[in-house]
């Protein structure tokens, strides 16, 4: 996988290090505005990576999302730790997007983060794709009908957006069918892993989000660890997914989130 650590500067001394996990579609220099640059600039290093089914690793190396993430991130961890400029007691972790379930759903396997932070609370990934199918065709879909569900689905491709969006969102996947890639979404859940989550975790609950709305709250009422849901709201110009207007506000807050967490270590 290809990744980025940046340092604040050239020294080797140990510091800790944030390991950011971005979305389905975000780009890796995306992430300099979105908490590179800010964890910087309190003298920490920030790692940047794709995985599979993001950017690099799918457009040039052909591979497909996973949903077993602590696959992706426990070599990330095992890299970083044997580093001499990383302290591997002050590891922290923040995830976008549907990183808010691939970063959650690895924590319950990996222990390694003093804290961490999702954005937004991703309990179930396939909400979003359910979302836009009538009823009818989630019936299909659960019982397993897959010739009849296809047919549906090749009739709403019909429609040239529909189709575009169908195939943009649906690519990194890389299933042959509508009804695979389908299927494959309703396996990112958290529902039989949250319960092992142990790392102190921040969720951010914006104002009006898109994708996921409620699930920051879910998952905040379903993990049994230390946990704090962060409101976002409109009035304060951080609504939305992801906060994209209130990016500052989100930054400082996770930073100083994970600072009071490595004061408490010292």
């Amino acid at each position: 996988m290809p990744g980025f650590l940046f340092r604040p500067d050239t020294a080797t001394a140990k510091r800790p290090t944030l390991v950011m996990t971005n979305g389905s579609e975000g780009s890796k220099s995306g992430l300099w505005a979105w908490g590179v640059s800010a964890t910087l600039a309190r003298g920490w290093n920030a790692f940047i990576y794709d995985g599979p089914g993001q950017q690099n690793m799918l457009f040039d190396k052909g591979h497909a999302f996973r949903p077993d993430w602590e696959a992706v991130l426990t070599p990330v961890v095992d890299s970083l730790v044997t580093r001499a400029d990383v302290d591997p007691a002050a590891l922290f972790a923040y995830g976008c997007s549907q990183a808010g379930y691939w970063l959650a759903r690895a924590l319950a396997f990996e222990h390694r983060f003093l804290a961490a932070m999702v954005d937004p609370g991703v309990m179930d990934v396939s909400a979003s794709w359910l979302a836009h199918l009538p009823p009818v065709l989630i019936s299909l879909l659960k019982a397993g009908r897959k010739d009849d569900f296809n047919a549906a689905m090749a009739e709403a491709a019909k429609n040239p957006k529909m189709a575009e969006v169908l195939a943009a969102r649906g690519r990194p996947f890389c299933k042959p069918t509508a009804y695979d890639t389908f299927a494959a979404a309703l396996e990112y859940s958290l529902r039989e892993v949250i319960a092992n989550i142990k790392t102190p975790l921040l969720i951010a609950d914006p104002d009006e989000e898109s994708f996921w709305p409620g699930q920051s709250k879910l998952v905040y009422e379903q993990l049994t660890g230390e946990r704090e849901i962060l409101h976002f709201s409109r009035s304060d110009g951080a609504n939305w997914h992801c906060e994209p207007m209130g990016r500052i506000a989100v930054e400082l807050q996770m930073l100083d989130y994970f600072q009071g967490h490595l004061t408490k270590r010292r």
